[in-house]
Order: structure tokens, then sequence, then C-alpha cells
């Protein structure tokens, strides 16, 4: 588990590795520069000879640049030192920087040479920029920018210029970076769109900032790496059975929506779960049968027969619920059935979801589940349910326009819309929000998805996945593996945030395999044992 940072939080671990542990600021500077130029070397990136421009600003990310060139220079490389910004608003450790560069002769221009650099350091901003850029920052920007098109590898120090350390947005321009060496921890904007696309191949450099910087607060976010896989995969029992590994019961299927309920089993039993049982229309009896035969399988006409669902949940260790089930009133009374009786671990996807904005009733059920409540929302079905809370919920900002309705906001509406508008500016408080107000954990799909739980500071930021997985059933996939997961003993927190992880890791196997454009959520699923087998001892 590494940490994700919001900026205040970093400025406050500076601080007191500065003033309270006693490690000088010149000495983390020059330990950030040195971790950039090893970055570098590291990737191979051509340097000895190579023309380096070195864009700096004003305050200490500038400081980090200079020292940075400096560094350059004595490995062989031609460096350009170009100061933005009013002079008179150096920094003490930025003025230090650049008092060194001048007493072993270098200059320092105040305008950019037209002519063609190798690489770029983008040492304009830090992490604690926090308005528009205009006038000669933006030009800067675009310079940068431009030399990057005419092939010139760019590196961007701790955070791309223009990035909202905390959100991922753009403020009005932005340097589109190869290489961006993050110190100490991560950031949001690097993990967050679109500063993630901006920031290239992230890099986190050990600057010598003790985890004891953090005091008594431990950071509120945290992401996956690969190499931690073994270590977050439920056990095997080398002497286990079939029940060992959990009984998911699957509510899903409606008519002519056989995919998603086969989709999600198979994501169910690809994740390692021991058995599954669907619950489904009869019209998706055969087509069941047929292609998942290691399912059990209760398939009803018109409406399910309440003491078979009840029956049904004293088999099961986890529910899973809501993939293609529709929203009709058959899909109604079996959600609501479960709900009411259920005291099982509970993962809610896609039409469940829309049931649950649709239906104030449920939703009241929802909220006082018995049991671990996992819910799956990609950003329109997410949408629904804010415009479905309560008027007094606390996340629900009181200048939106609210439906009367019980049936929540449509999709048009002019406060759907604006609400759909604000939440990537804000979807940490949204999202956390959602998760408090139904007592849950909210795992919010998106490019890239956070995971946040009622009652719990942390927050997931999932790290893995790619373009390719934005195809029709891939979020059954899923809410499959995160069912498979909770039933082999997985507390539902654990069980959402690695389930994200695992679902983007063999997404990317697949698109290793298959390439972005001809992926299918079924190649997804299928590359769900190959991930754990990686990381699995044979």
């Amino acid at each position: 588990m590494e940490y994700v940072l919001k900026a205040d939080e970093m400025k406050a671990c500076d601080e007191y590795t500065i003033n309270g542990i006693g490690i000088p600021s010149m000495v983390l500077m020059e330990r950030a520069a040195l971790s950039v130029v090893s970055a570098l070397e590291e990737r191979k990136i051509p340097l000895k000879g190579k023309k380096a421009l070195i864009a700096a600003g004003t305050g200490n990310n500038g400081g980090d640049g200079l020292a940075i060139g400096r560094l350059l220079s004595r490995i062989g490389a031609e460096v350009t030192f170009y100061l933005e910004g009013n002079l008179q608003k150096l920094s003490a450790e930025t003025r230090a920087q650049a008092r060194i560069l001048k007493n072993m002769g270098f200059s320092i221009l105040s305008k950019t040479e037209d002519i063609e650099y190798d690489m770029v350091v983008d040492a304009l901003f830090g992490i604690g920029l926090s308005r528009e850029i205009t006038g000669s920052f933006k030009e800067a920007i675009e310079k940068i920018n431009r030399q990057k098109e005419r092939g010139a590898f760019v590196c961007s120090v701790d955070i791309p210029s223009g990035i909202c350390a905390d959100t991922g947005r753009i403020y009005g321009c932005a340097v589109k970076a190869d290489l961006t060496v993050a110190f100490a921890f991560a950031k949001r904007g690097h993990l967050l769109y679109p500063g993630r696309a901006y920031a290239g191949e992230l890099a986190v450099a050990d600057i010598g900032i003790p985890n004891a910087a953090f005091r008594e607060a431990i950071p509120s976010g945290f992401y996956y790496e690969k190499g931690e896989l073994s270590k977050l995969l439920p056990g095997r029992s080398p002497f286990g059975n079939k029940g060992t590994f959990g009984k998911v019961l699957l509510l899903a299927g409606s008519h002519d929506m056989s995919g998603a309920c086969l989709l999600c089993g198979k994501a169910v039993l690809r994740t390692g779960a021991g058995m599954l049982k669907i619950i489904t229309p009869a019209c998706n009896r055969e087509i069941v049968q047929q292609s998942l035969p290691e399912a059990l399988l209760y398939s009803f006409e018109g409406e399910p027969d309440e003491e078979a669902v009840k029956k049904a949940l004293l088999w099961a260790d986890v529910v899973v619920a809501g993939p293609g089930m529709g929203c009709g009133e058959a899909s109604y009374q079996l959600l609501s059935q479960v709900l009411e009786s259920a005291s099982h671990p509970m993962v809610i996807d896609a039409d469940g979801l829309n049931l649950l904005a649709m239906h104030r009733e449920l939703w009241e059920m929802a909220g006082g589940h018995k049991d671990t409540l996992i819910l799956t929302p990609h950003p329109g079905e997410l949408m629904r349910l804010i415009m479905a809370a309560p008027a007094e919920a606390a996340f629900v900002k009181a200048g939106h326009q609210r439906e009367a309705s019980v049936q929540g906001a449509h999709p048009q509406s002019e406060a759907f819309g604006a609400l759909t508008v604000e939440y990537p500016a804000d979807r940490e408080t949204i999202i956390r929000g959602l998760a408090k107000e139904l007592k849950a954990i909210v795992a919010a799909k998106d490019a890239a998805t956070l995971v946040a739980e009622d009652g719990r500071a942390e927050i997931f930021f999932n790290t893995s996945g790619n373009d390719g997985m934005a195809a029709a059933g891939s979020g059954d996939v899923l809410a499959g593996i995160i069912g498979g997961l909770a039933a082999q003993g997985m507390n539902g927190f654990e069980s959402a945030c690695l389930g994200v992880y695992l679902h983007g890791l063999a997404g990317d196997e697949a698109r290793r395999k298959l390439g972005a454009y001809g992926m299918l959520a079924g190649d997804i699923c299928e590359s769900i044992p190959d991930v754990m087998r990686k990381v699995s001892p044979p």
C-alpha cells in the first residue's frame, strides 16, 4: 500500500520534517534534484551532450529545477536555465540555488531562446498552484508543449505545471510530461484525470521525508502497486472444498439481458469462489445452463417465489445483485425480498442501483442492510443515486435543483446536468457523502476508480486499467470479482479495493494480448486467472 496525499498534507509533512525533525530544506531540495536525475538515468534518457532546458518558477519547485540543471551539467548535458516570474518573489531556497549557479558561472535567462531542445525540465509550478494560469506563465507552458511536439523529452518536477494537486483538474493549461517525478508520495492530481494523462509515467522518489512527519494523522488516500498483489489475494487452503471458498448468490439477467448475468457469474468463479447460484427469469434458463454449467440455478416465471429466494439466501455467503436485472416489477420484487431478508455482505450494481434510485423504500432498506453493503456505480448511476438522496443529505449541495419525484432526477434534467458537470471537480466529497448516507462502501467506477467506506478516513485510488475496458459488460465483471473475493472471507472494503485493482490488472493483461480496440468484457474476465496465476504459488 502506498499513500496518496493532498497538497496540504504534503506541505504539513515538509514543514514538520524541516522545522520539527530538523532536516534542512536545502538538503531535501538536493535529494529531490538527485532523484530526478537518477530517474532519468534509470530510464536511459540520453543526457551527455544533449541540450536541456530548465524552465523554473520562483517557488521551491523552481529551486528544485535549478538544482537538477546543475547536476545535469555535471554529467555532460548542455543546460540552459530559464526562470519565469518576479525575481523579487524568489523563495529563500530558490534564491540560494540561483546564487550557486551564478557562482559557478551559469546565466539564468528571463526569456526562452527559440531553439530546439532534447529535453525540458518543467519546474514552473509545484503542488501549491491554485489559480488559473495566464500571461507569461501560460506562454511558457505552451512553449514547453511545443518542444515536446518537436520531440523533446519532458520531465515534470513533482507535478506537471498547471495541474491541481488535489483534483487533477487543469488550471487553464498544463505541461504534457513524458515523466513526472513526485517527491516522497504521489498526489491525487497524479492519479485522477485529466492530470493523470498529463503526468506521463509517474515515478515516486524517496527524498528523506520520514513517516514520522505524518505525526498523528495518516494520509487520507492510498493505492496498490503490482508487487503487492500476492500479499493481497485471499489465501487458499490445500485441504479446502467448494464450500470453503465461498458461495455466491447472483441476482442477474432479464429478458434479452442474459449476457450481464453470464459475465458476472463467470467473474465470480474465475476469481476463486467455490460455488455460484444464479436467480434469473426463466427466459435465461437454457443459455445459462449451456454457457455456465458450473452454476446452480433458480429460474422463475412471472415474479420470484419468496420462499425459494429465502432458501437461496440461507445457502449463500455473499449476494451480488443487479447486472442486467432490468427495472421492472419482477426485479423490484426480487431486490426487495433480498434486501428485507439478507444478512450477508451484498454487492449492488447496475439495475440494482437504478432500482434504489427509483424507489425510496428500497433506498431505505439498503441503508438499513444488516451486513456490508458495496455499491459499484458508474458516473450516470452515481448521479441518479445522488439525486435520489434525501434533500437533507449533507453531500447534496444546497444550490442544486431537485426533482420532487421519488424516482429521482431524469438524466436530461437541469439538476442532473449541473451535478454531472460538478462531479469531476468534487468526486471525493460526493463519493464519501453517498457512502455515509447509505452506510455503505462505494466503488465509484471511472477511468480512475475511487473506493470509499462510511466511517473510514482513507479512500482508495485505483491505478490499474486502460481505455480498452470502456466496453459494455466491464462493470458486470467487476461486480463478480468483488463478490468472489468477499465470498473467500475478505472484508468488504478490502474486497472492493482489491476487486477494482484486480479488474484493472485483468484489463491490462487483455490489452497486452489483444490491444485496446478489440477488447471485450469477456476478455477481461478470461484474463483474471492469468493475472492471479503470475503471483500465486504453483
